[in-house]
């Protein structure tokens, strides 16, 4: 039984905890004021690009485009429907942790 018990909590650390997550290793996160769109996911250069400008300018939340950034690139087989769909379940669900951790991939840059 205590293996199981530490397997479980490992599994939940592991899906509770994404910030913890050693997949974010080697992917950046940049903001580029000058793209069309809120965001944008480069799989083959491992690049998530964000224009924060157009968030200021349209008033829509920072969040929003972050979280589902990180969606695509959790989840690459969804296409943008589901994406779209898991956002706006997920969204206020999210822990202060976690919108922190978020937020903290795109400051002073």
């Amino acid at each position: 039984k205590a293996v199981c018990a530490t397997s479980r909590s490992k599994a939940s650390a592991a899906i509770g905890n994404p910030w913890a997550n050693s997949i974010t290793i080697g992917w950046r996160w940049i903001v580029d004021d000058r793209m069309r769109d809120y965001g944008e996911i480069n799989y083959s250069r491992r690049v998530i690009r964000i224009n924060r400008a157009m968030h200021k300018r349209e008033g829509e939340l920072l969040i929003d485009t972050l979280f589902h950034e990180e969606l695509h690139r959790m989840f690459p087989a969804l296409g943008e429907r589901a994406i779209c769909a898991m956002t706006r379940l997920l969204l206020p669900t999210l822990s202060q942790r976690y919108r922190k951790w978020l937020y903290a991939r795109i400051r002073n840059r």
